[in-house]
C-alpha cells in the first residue's frame, strides 16, 4: 500500500511538473523567437548598410583618383606630348585594377589617348561622361559597355558594366582642354558582395534605383527585383531601413532586410538598394533548437519531479531541507556548505551530483576569466606597441592597425582598411626594390630593412620594416605581419 502511494504521488508530481514546464518553455520559447527575430532582422539591416557603406567609400577614392590626376601638370599643360598623356594614364591603370579603362578626349570629343590605345581617334561627345565632364565633375551610374565590349578582354564571360567618373581638365588660366574619364569595372563590386555573403551564409542583391539587379546571386543581374518577387519589391519599395520575414515565391521564406545607399562625402551615391535575405531555417535555428530543447528539458524535469515525489512521500525531511538550503544558497550566490558525510541513496546522490556541478561551474569560470584576461593583455599590448603594426590578410588588404601606425603616417583605420600597403609608398623605391623584398617573404616567410615611406600629409619618413607572413598548418599564408618606427 505504501509503495503504491509512493509510486502513484511521484507519478503525479512527475506529470504536474512535465506540463508545467512544457507551458512555461513554450511560452517563453515564443517571447525568444520574437525578440530573436528583431535581432536577426536589425542584424542583416546592419549587414545591408555595411555594404552600401562599403560601396559608397570604394566610389569617393575612385572618383578622388580621376579629380586629382585631372589636376596634375601632365594634363593641364598644353605642352604635354600624346605619349605624356599616354604613359601617364597608363600608369594610373596599371597601378589601380578599379580603373578597366581611362580616355583623355579633347572638347570636340576625339579621344586622344585611352589606356592600352582603345577608341583613340574614336569620337565621344555623344556618350553622357563627355559633354557633363567638360561643364563639371560627373559620375555616371552602372551601365553596359557600348564601345569597349569587343575590345575588353572578358574571361569569366559575365556581362561587363561600367560606373564611369568624369573631370574637366583645365590649364592656370581657367581654359578647359578636354575631360579626363575613368570607365570603372564592375567585377569589384561583385567581388566584395560575393564575400561578404559567403561570410555571412546570406544573399545579397545590389539594385539601381529603378528595382533593376546590378549584383545578384543565381544569375539574376540585369533582372528586375519586380520579375523575381512582387512581394518583395512592394514591400521593399521605400527608401528607409526595413526587414521582414517574407515569401520570395510560393513556397520559400526568408528574413530579409534593406537599406538605401547615401553616398559618402564629396560622393552624393545613385540611391543603389542593398537587399540581403536568408531562410527562415538558418535565421531561426537558435528557437527551432530551443523547441526540442523545452521537450527534452521538460521531460527531464518530469522525471525529476517524480524524484522529488518519491522523496517527500518518504518524509525525508532533513535532507531536503538542507538541499534547498544549497540551492538557494547558489541562487544568492552565496558561500555554499555542502554537507560532509552523506548518504548513498538518492538524496546523497543528488547532494554530490549538484556538489560536482558547483565546482564544475566555477572551474569554468575561472577559465572563462584566464582566457578573457589573456584577450585583453594582447588587445593592451597590440595598442600600446610604439611600434607601427599592420595586419594584412592574404591578399595583402589591411584588416588591423594600432595606434602606433596612425601616429606615425597620420592614417586613420577607417581610411585605410581593404587598401594595400602600398598607399604609404613614397614612389622613392624602384620596382626591383619592392620584387626583391617580396621574393624574399615568400622564400623565408620574413623581410627586414630600411625604407622610406610617404605620410597623410605627403612628408617622407624613414622606418625600419619588418615583414612576417602568417601561415595555416597546411603552410598558405593567411596573413601579414608589418612592424616599423620612424625612429631611424
Amino acid at each position: 500500500m505504501k509503495n503504491s502511494f509512493n509510486l502513484k504521488f511521484s507519478i503525479l508530481v512527475g506529470i504536474l511538473t512535465f506540463t508545467i514546464a512544457i507551458i512555461v518553455g513554450f511560452y517563453s520559447n515564443s517571447i525568444s523567437q520574437k525578440q530573436l527575430e528583431i535581432n536577426s532582422g536589425e542584424s542583416l539591416v546592419k549587414l545591408s548598410k555595411r555594404v552600401n557603406d562599403i560601396l559608397d567609400r570604394e566610389m569617393l577614392e575612385r572618383y578622388r583618383e580621376i579629380k586629382f590626376a585631372a589636376s596634375l601638370p601632365v594634363m593641364t599643360n598644353e605642352k604635354s606630348t600624346i605619349n605624356e598623356k599616354r604613359e601617364f594614364i597608363q600608369k594610373i591603370k596599371n597601378n589601380y585594377n578599379h580603373h578597366e579603362w581611362i580616355g583623355y578626349a579633347l572638347p570636340d570629343g576625339t579621344v586622344e589617348v585611352g589606356t592600352n590605345g582603345y577608341l583613340e581617334g574614336k569620337n565621344v561627345k555623344a556618350r553622357p561622361w563627355h559633354p557633363n565632364g567638360l561643364e563639371n565633375a560627373y559620375i555616371g551610374d552602372v551601365h553596359d559597355a557600348l564601345l569597349l565590349a569587343k575590345l575588353l578582354p572578358n574571361n569569366s564571360g559575365e556581362a561587363i558594366y561600367f560606373s564611369d567618373v568624369a573631370f574637366p581638365v583645365i590649364n592656370n588660366e581657367g581654359k578647359t582642354l578636354g575631360v579626363l574619364c575613368t570607365h570603372l569595372t564592375w567585377q569589384w563590386t561583385r567581388d566584395v558582395i560575393r564575400g561578404i555573403q559567403r561570410d555571412n551564409d546570406v544573399d545579397i542583391f545590389l539594385l539601381s534605383k529603378d528595382g533593376l539587379i546590378l549584383v545578384g546571386p543565381d544569375k539574376t543581374e540585369r533582372s528586375n527585383i519586380s520579375d523575381i518577387s512582387k512581394n518583395v519589391a512592394e514591400t521593399f519599395k521605400g527608401n528607409e531601413p526595413l526587414y521582414k520575414t517574407i515569401k520570395w515565391d510560393s513556397e520559400s521564406e526568408y528574413l530579409t532586410a534593406s537599406s538605401v545607399s547615401l553616398g559618402f562625402e564629396e560622393y552624393k551615391g545613385f540611391s543603389w538598394k542593398v537587399i540581403v535575405r536568408q531562410p527562415v531555417t538558418k535565421a531561426f535555428k537558435i528557437a527551432n533548437d530551443n523547441t526540442k530543447s523545452i521537450f527534452y528539458i521538460s521531460l527531464i524535469a518530469g522525471i525529476l519531479g517524480s524524484l522529488i515525489g518519491i522523496i517527500i512521500s518518504n518524509i525525508i525531511s532533513s535532507p531536503l531541507k538542507k538541499l534547498s538550503q544549497i540551492v538557494d544558497d547558489l541562487r544568492e550566490n552565496k558561500k555554499v556548505d555542502f554537507l560532509e558525510k552523506v548518504s548513498d541513496d538518492d538524496i546523497g546522490k543528488l547532494h554530490n551530483a549538484i556538489k560536482n556541478l558547483y565546482i564544475s561551474l566555477n572551474e569554468e569560470s575561472k577559465l572563462k576569466e584566464n582566457a578573457q584576461n589573456k584577450v585583453n593583455l594582447s588587445l593592451k599590448i597590440f595598442e600600446q606597441a610604439l611600434e607601427g603594426i599592420i595586419i594584412s590578410d592574404s591578399n595583402n588588404n589591411i584588416i588591423l592597425v594600432n595606434k602606433a601606425f596612425t601616429d606615425i603616417t597620420g592614417y586613420k583605420m577607417d581610411e585605410v582598411y581593404g587598401k594595400n600597403p602600398s598607399i604609404l609608398s613614397s614612389q622613392l623605391q624602384d620596382k626591383e626594390f619592392y620584387k626583391n623584398m617580396w621574393n624574399d617573404i615568400k622564400l623565408n616567410g620574413k623581410w627586414i630593412g630600411l625604407i622610406k615611406n610617404r605620410r597623410k600629409d605627403g612628408s617622407i619618413y624613414e622606418e625600419h620594416l619588418k615583414i612576417s607572413s602568417l601561415k595555416d598548418e597546411n603552410g598558405r599564408v593567411i596573413n601579414y605581419l608589418a612592424t616599423f618606427n620612424s625612429g631611424f
